[in-house]
């Protein structure tokens, strides 16, 4: 599996909903690029339903965490969005999906 990060960003305007799908390894440096997009999807319409689904990455339990503090919070960390704008944010991960199985 390769080190980088690779972000695949899909969009559905009219139902208002964003998946960020996660491959290669995940780690708490590499999981700053994945929050600026995170941003910028979040800044496009209000209420918009952002699912990150890591699911096929290698996660660090460092930066899985702070996902799911992310998640639990409803904010991405200040350092990426100052204003705190709230976020509609999900994490589905590799082991979510062994649970829903």
């Amino acid at each position: 599996m390769t080190e980088k990060i690779r972000l695949l960003v899909k969009m559905d305007i009219d139902g208002a909903q964003v998946r960020i799908t996660a491959h290669g390894r995940l780690t708490s440096r590499s999981l700053h690029a994945l929050y600026i997009v995170a941003r910028r999807a979040n800044a496009l319409m209000h209420g918009l339903a952002l699912e990150i689904d890591v699911s096929g990455a290698n996660v660090d339990p460092a930066a899985m965490e702070a996902l799911r503090r992310c998640s639990q919070s409803r904010r991405l960390p200040a350092l990426i969005d100052p204003q705190q704008s709230d976020v509609n944010i999900s994490v589905r991960s590799s082991a979510d999906a062994v649970m829903a199985a």
